[in-house]
């Protein structure tokens, strides 16, 4: 009997986001964004959507209220951030375009 290391539970069902098309990497992002981040927005008055994606790097764009809030720079860049590296892979890095 062998023993499962934590590293390989909790990569378990979780596609390599690398691998993926960039078809497949929008519709994962935007899963793991649609449970609390898109709700958070909206609530708000505002919105963000997916410009690109390089590598392990996400590039978006705020509209409405969020474009214009001194907080979507840090506060918010950190929670989406947080949300995609918990959800989809740890490596990834959100930048604003």
């Amino acid at each position: 009997m062998t023993k499962k290391n934590n590293s390989d539970a909790k990569s378990k069902g979780k596609p390599d986001f690398l691998r993926l098309g960039i078809d497949d990497q929008v519709l994962l992002i935007n899963e793991a964004l649609s449970e609390q981040v898109f709700m958070a927005l909206e609530m708000d008055g505002g919105g963000m959507e997916i410009m690109d994606i390089e590598g392990t790097d996400v590039l978006i764009r705020y509209y409405g209220a969020c474009g214009n809030c001194p907080i979507s720079e840090s506060g918010t860049l950190m929670f989406i951030q947080k949300t995609l590296q918990e959800k989809v892979d740890p490596r990834i890095q959100v930048k604003i375009v």
